[in-house]
């Protein structure tokens, strides 16, 4: 998109009398204003710290008349640093409050350019048909829009062209609540489908956010078109179940993205792959207990379904493979002193001593724990940690949870999480060949590295479209060759599905070392 910001030469001026010459001084003041941060940008590229000062013009002047020109600068800085979700707001922004403005027709390109970028079909597809049909649009746009729409058109719901060939179907919620999580699922899909490039199999995305009826009637849908060999997803729990059971009586091969208990067990024809507090809890706790021969553990869960679970599955875990649960204890999801929950594992003394005006304590823990499994996020750990070493709690193993693999457990907990071993469903900095290919391709083509969401879809629609490929050209043949499938390569690692369909891998394991997240190989 063409750089295309100027500052405008005529204010506009509301009201009268006393309002109007308090209107004119603002309005005076917002381009004055405006210059003034264009011509840093001008001299000095748009750095971080100009580009937080234009957002905050934004929010000082909201609808002034050089407004939505400093949202569309903004807009195309995000384009640039290919930050495509923001951009998309600062476009959406421009066209709902500046009806009028002269920069419309380029942002209502732009957010349809951005929406597509960031892997949100449907709506780009919606925002460019607008586009090509508006009488207020540019011809420039209107051409631009046309070609945008045509690269797209083979992975919208209901494209411009009917392709020949085979289809899948992704069954993701693509507005609501759930949203974000669906379209990063989306843009794994479609770069399995290869839809930057040369694809050959259509992806055809489906809303769930109704929730189960809606993915149940939508499945129905789907089984009388003979191109859709299989479906991927729903995410949602209940979604998830009322798709698999659909899915079954219809026949199709599914592979859903759900943590839901026994989804894949609803049939053959229905397969699962994703991180599930089951596999994961039985990965850190054989790795403490047989690489790291730890013995004797304890556990500090919040009360929400994420900690409960996890500390249930690990306790289980560490109990089946001969090791001790030597104290647990829970605490409030957001609680910020953890005193007495490490005084009662780790039965700590207090020793108090005066000398002369000098008040001390000294802490001595008495049980001996080898390892603390903390399945939680970062701030609850960058809370928790730094008490053990008040505590004088040395030489304890710190066990983690998915929820570790953030940036954010480096600045909370910082030195207090060296050495800590967590463990999550995939990592964007493995040297895993297949994580790592899929995480370079993934960030090259839309701007950020990859989360364990979106590398989940992708593997599974690959495995979908190989054995779509491999298959005899009908949905049983397609189960059957995923059902077969010994070994497949993907960007979490080697996976096959057992017996009950539930996908079997080698999670990756995490370390802190020297301030960084790495991986134990």
């Amino acid at each position: 998109m063409k750089r295309a910001f100027f500052i405008a030469c005529v204010v506009l001026i509301v009201g009268s009398g006393h309002g109007h010459a308090q209107s004119f001084w603002a309005q005076e003041a917002a381009r004055e204003s405006l210059a003034s941060i264009f011509e840093k940008i001008e001299a000095k590229g748009p750095a971080e710290d100009l580009i937080e000062e234009l957002e905050r013009f934004v929010k000082s002047y909201p609808r002034s008349g050089v407004t939505d020109e400093a949202l569309f600068r903004l807009a195309e800085i995000e384009l640039e640093n290919k930050k495509f979700r923001k951009a998309v707001g600062h476009f959406q922004k421009i066209l709902d409050r500046f009806p009028e403005s002269r920069f419309r027709s380029e942002a209502f390109y732009g957010l349809g350019y951005s929406q597509y970028r960031s892997g949100r079909m449907i709506e780009a597809k919606t925002t460019l048909r607008s586009v090509v049909e508006s009488t207020s649009t540019t011809l420039t746009m209107k051409v631009k829009a046309r070609r945008l729409l045509e690269t797209i058109s083979e992975v919208a719901s209901s494209p411009l062209t009917e392709p020949e060939g085979f289809a899948i179907s992704a069954l993701l919620p693509l507005k609501g609540v759930y949203s974000k999580f669906g379209e990063a699922a989306l843009k794994g899909i479609l770069l399995a489908a290869d839809v930057f490039g040369s694809g050959t199999i259509e992806v055809k995305p489906v809303d769930t956010a109704g929730g189960g009826p809606w993915a149940e009637k939508r499945i129905i849908e789907i089984s009388t078109d003979a191109r859709v060999m299989g479906l991927v997803g729903p995410l949602v729990s209940k979604t998830a179940q009322a798709a698999a059971k659909k899915a079954q009586k219809k026949k199709i091969p599914i592979i859903v993205l759900s943590q839901k208990q026994g989804v894949q067990e609803t049939g053959n024809y229905v397969f699962r792959n994703f991180l599930t507090p089951a596999t994961q809890a039985k990965s850190i706790a054989t790795y403490a207990y047989d690489m790291l021969e730890k013995r004797k553990f304890a556990v500090l869960y919040p009360t929400n379904r994420y900690g409960v679970e996890l500390a249930r599955r690990f306790k289980k875990e560490i109990e089946a493979l001969g090791g001790k649960i030597v104290n647990e204890v829970s605490y409030k999801p957001g609680q910020k002193d953890f005193a007495e929950e490490l005084e009662f594992l780790f039965g700590i003394e207090v020793e108090e001593e005066v000398k002369g005006r000098r008040y001390t304590r000294r802490y001595t823990p008495t049980v001996e724990i080898d390892a603390l499994y903390i399945p939680d996020y970062p701030e609850a750990v960058g809370q928790i940690a730094p008490y053990l070493a008040f505590y004088s709690i040395k030489e304890v193993q710190l066990l983690g949870s998915n929820g570790w693999n953030s940036p954010r457990l480096l600045k909370l907990a910082g030195e207090y999480v060296e050495g800590s071993v967590f463990v999550d469903g995939f990592f964007s900095g493995s040297e895993r060949p297949g994580a790592k290919q899929f995480t370079e391709r993934f960030t090259k083509v839309y701007g950020h590295p990859p989360g364990v969401i979106e590398a989940q879809a992708y593997d599974a629609a690959m495995m979908l479209m190989a054995a779509v490929t491999d298959g005899g050209g009908s949905r049983a043949d397609v189960r059957d060759t995923l059902e077969e499938y010994y070994v497949f390569e993907g960007a979490t690692g080697p996976i096959r599905f057992d017996y009950s369909g539930d996908a079997v891998k080698r999670l990756f394991l995490l370390t802190v070392e020297r301030k960084k997240i790495v991986e134990i190989f």
